[in-house]
């Protein structure tokens, strides 16, 4: 598990960013105050808890292949728009990996972005991104480990 230390979760309590960190065993290992606040849960919960409990069960095919895609190689990060039951996100995910190229896990970056979509709106550029968060789309309960 990538360990973090309380100085670590203390200084991504700071940031002005969502931050969620996630071990090579797709477990989170670190998920700061506001990546909770913006998803609406508390960070404690998904603590330990392993990335797959974060979306519904049928985005695990999808969620699957994005993570092996980037443990691989294949994408050296993702970025997309999210819809969290009304709040507008842009989120990063990126590797993480020692000098020698092994992967360690990932780095998710959450970003309010409702006044760069309002900007798109605004230039007719913007186009709509389904809701997640609520009903068949809603994250499952945490899960230790995944089934």
């Amino acid at each position: 598990m990538l360990e973090t230390s309380g100085v670590l979760s203390a200084v991504a309590d700071q940031l002005s960013i969502g931050l969620v960190l996630i071990d090579k065993d797709n477990r989170i290992t670190l998920f700061n105050r506001l990546a909770g606040l913006m998803l609406q849960v508390q960070p404690s919960e998904r603590l330990g808890s392993t990335i797959f409990s974060c979306h519904p069960r049928e985005s695990d095919g999808a969620v699957e292949r994005l993570i092996d895609d980037i443990r691989t190689g294949v994408l050296d990060h993702y970025e997309g728009w999210i819809n969290y039951r009304g709040k507008v996100l842009y989120e990063y995910i990126r590797p993480i990996r020692t000098d020698a190229g092994e992967y360690l896990g990932m780095i998710e970056e959450l970003h309010d972005a409702q006044d760069r979509a309002e900007v798109l709106q605004a230039r007719g550029e913007w186009q709509d991104v389904h809701v997640t968060g609520v009903g068949s789309r809603a994250p499952r309960k945490p899960e230790f480990p995944r089934p």
